[in-house]
């Protein structure tokens, strides 16, 4: 294993602060972390789908006589739903990969 250079202490954690992603949301209520990302894109998702419900309901009801919106309301409940499926996925399959590291 030549050609390695061994990782500095310092340079990491100086490295680590300046990162965009080690600040988290302090009482400014800046910077958000990751669980606050995901738990926002759960919120979303969930607000597409009931959107998407409300609209189809409407149109059943003859409230509303416009198929279109109706049909990208469910195209987007369908896209936010497929993005939080793939990004769940990619969750397990990185949290798997690091339990199969050794050490």
């Amino acid at each position: 294993m030549t050609g390695m250079t061994p990782i500095d202490p310092f340079m990491l954690r100086s490295a680590a602060q300046e990162s965009p992603m080690a600040k988290s949301a302090g009482p400014s209520g800046g910077d958000k972390g990751f669980g606050d990302l995901l738990t926002d894109m759960v919120k979303e998702t969930n607000q597409a789908q009931k959107t998407s419900d409300a609209s189809m309901q409407d149109f059943l009801a003859g409230k509303t006589q416009d198929a279109h919106d109706v049909i990208i309301a469910l195209n987007k409940a369908d896209l936010s739903f497929r993005m939080m499926l793939e990004v769940r996925n990619k969750l397990l399959d990185s949290y798997q990969e690091v339990m199969r590291m050794q050490v």
